[in-house]
């Protein structure tokens, strides 16, 4: 006598077994119903619940360590100083976590909620110390050259069919980049003129291998992925 074969996992069944062993199921019923709620259904609804579970606890541990700072400030010092610093590091951490649980898929939003949220937590610090100084300055033009270099990354990223050792230079080549802007930025604040020194030397050690991983990746490998590259 054959022995039977269940429709749902492909287990063979022994002789005189009606239920699957492994699954629970009947080999004589239709294998799309399901009778039972299986462990691996509750996890599969853990799943895509988690990021919602992540920030609602995240939300609990950045209340209580705000909480706990002021505390501890007004007991120590009577009052308001370093624990405003504290709360402000804390809630703008917070709220990247909140990006990337409720925009994770959308990069625009997720882009565009944490540019805003960096540059609100810049003014935020100078302003805990006035005269408002080095946002206008320096913070505001920084941020937004990361998170524009950032953007133009992404859109890269998504237009490239093959993603190598290509990714690395383009990496290198927007951080060669961001240190020039960010040695720009400085000098017009501090110096008053432009005087573009240590960048240029990140500058001249990041562009040329950028251009050998560039060379590696459509020359001799033909644009392979890292992952056949490293035979992963």
């Amino acid at each position: 006598m054959k022995n039977k074969i269940c429709p749902n996992c492909g287990v063979i069944l022994d002789n005189g077994l009606v239920i699957c062993p492994l699954c629970k199921s009947s080999p004589g019923k239709d294998h799309n119903e399901k009778s039972e709620v299986y462990p691996s259904d509750i996890l599969k609804l853990s799943e895509k619940k988690s990021r919602i579970y992540t920030w609602e606890l995240s939300a609990i541990i950045a209340f209580s360590a705000n909480l706990i700072c002021i505390i501890v400030d007004m007991v120590i010092l009577k009052g308001l100083s370093w624990s405003l610093y504290a709360v402000t590091a804390i809630t703008g951490l917070w709220l990247f976590i909140t990006s990337f649980a409720f925009f994770l898929k959308r990069p625009a939003m997720l882009g565009i909620s944490l540019a805003i949220t960096t540059l609100v937590m810049l003014i935020i610090f100078d302003l805990l110390s006035p005269p408002v100084v080095w946002f206008f300055g320096i913070g505001l033009p920084i941020s937004l050259s990361f998170w524009i270099l950032f953007a133009i990354f992404l859109f890269i990223l998504r237009r490239i069919k093959t993603k190598g050792f290509n990714v690395l230079a383009i990496v290198f080549v927007e951080l060669s980049a961001l240190c020039i802007v960010i040695d720009i930025f400085i000098d017009m604040v501090l110096k008053e003129n432009i005087n573009i020194d240590w960048s240029a030397i990140t500058a001249a050690t990041l562009v040329p291998v950028a251009g050998v991983l560039f060379f590696i990746h459509y020359r001799m490998k033909r644009g392979k992925d890292l992952g056949s590259f490293f035979h992963v």
